[in-house]
């Protein structure tokens, strides 16, 4: 077994360049709901091209699990770099609404699940088990720091300099992580995946009990998707000012979360840690629902970013100790997804709610949905353990 002092590496830092990187390009686009209404769409036509693209994105996921077990992680990662780069340029031509708005979102947002994906399969391979909530938490602040800083650089782009500098400048982000990729080395896991066939990588993962933390992670998926991508319009229609900050707080929220608790996540337990996650979560979309008023917004991003530094790295370290190390790729593709998965319920039933409903009650019925997620977490706490790091 690895010492405890094998976690911080320059490959490990290095891979967190990348994923700080490449995660600006992406989240930049998280004002792509804007563009969409610039060009004359509306809350449901936002929920529905969200929704759908994020859909074949996670349609996708099973076959990029079984290229990230094949082809190996550094592989894939360039691959979604090349298609993640190319695919930002695009919107640049787009004037009106129509199939080409829809074929560029859909394809930026497959590009977005590949990397996704490959950069926690990646990941994975390099964190020590006794250390692995940490290490997903440290990792995953590189991609979730720029859920701050893209989306407040992107707004003062596109007031400043309007949305061709916006993509251009998103584009730039997506080809410095595509270079510093070609420098990662290859993992020690990258092609034994493919030895139990796909019957037996099924009966693996689920028999292990992999579903039960992917069906929070849906939950999980959908809460954050919503958050993501309309309190920029929610903030718009009630003239709450710029939702820069907003960002900036969920973010640095999550950042202190992961750089401040990253041992007691491990010390604790997952399961332990991910039920009061769900319910800070939950306080936040409350907020949401309360009035938009600028300063609980920020509060409510507070809350939404304690939760999520929680936990998107202890159900993933959950996915990782149910399951074997020749399949940690296909195990990753599959966590991932379910994040995504829950947007692609999430956003388009949210966007029908905001539309029939208004905002706040679409937001306090998503408080309660991740209500339910704590209950899932207990339930399975119930059935079994913590898994021993």
């Amino acid at each position: 077994m690895r010492s405890r002092s094998d976690l911080y590496t320059p490959t490990f830092w290095l891979a967190c360049a990348v994923h700080f990187t490449g995660a600006m390009s992406i989240a930049m686009l998280y004002l792509v709901p804007l563009f969409v209404a610039r060009l004359g769409g509306d809350e449901l036509l936002i929920g529905l091209l969200i929704g759908v693209g994020m859909g074949a994105s996670v349609g996708m996921r099973p076959a990029v699990g079984w290229l990230l077990d094949g082809w190996g992680r550094r592989a894939v990662l360039a691959a979604g770099g090349v298609l993640n780069a190319a695919t930002i340029p695009p919107f640049l031509a787009l004037s009106t609404l129509g199939a080409g708005l829809w074929a560029v979102t859909l394809l930026h947002l497959v590009a977005a699940g590949v990397l996704f994906a490959a950069y926690f399969a990646y990941v994975a391979d390099l964190v020590p088990a006794a250390r692995r909530a940490e290490g997903f938490a440290i990792f995953g602040s590189a991609g979730i720091l720029p859920n701050g800083l893209g989306p407040a650089l992107g707004e003062w782009l596109i007031a400043h300099a309007g949305f061709p500098a916006f993509f251009l400048a998103a584009t730039a982000f997506a080809t410095l992580s595509l270079l510093l990729t070609l420098r990662l080395p290859a993992t020690r896991h990258a092609a034994e995946g493919h030895a139990a066939g796909a019957a037996g990588a099924v009966t693996t993962l689920f028999g292990g009990g992999l579903a039960p933390i992917l069906v929070m992670t849906l939950v999980f998926g959908a809460c954050v998707e919503v958050v993501f991508y309309f309190v920029a319009p929610y903030a718009a229609a009630a003239g709450a000012g710029p939702v820069g900050p907003v960002f900036v707080a969920y973010a640095t929220a999550t950042m202190a979360v992961r750089v401040l608790g990253r041992r007691v996540l491990d010390t604790l337990g997952p399961q332990r840690t991910a039920g009061p996650a769900f319910v800070c979560y939950a306080l936040g979309l409350t907020l949401l629902a309360t009035r938009p008023a600028w300063a609980l917004l920020v509060v409510a991003g507070i809350a939404c970013g304690l939760g999520h530094g929680t936990l998107f790295p202890v159900l993933g370290a959950l996915a990782i100790a149910r399951t074997p190390p020749r399949l940690r790729g296909t195990a990753m593709s599959l966590y991932t997804g379910a994040v995504e998965g829950g947007g692609v319920v999430g956003t388009p039933i949210a966007g029908a709610l905001a539309r029939a409903l208004g905002y706040p009650a679409m937001f306090g019925l998503m408080a309660a949905v991740s209500l339910g997620g704590a209950a899932l977490v207990r339930l399975d706490a119930r059935r079994t353990a913590d898994p021993a790091p």
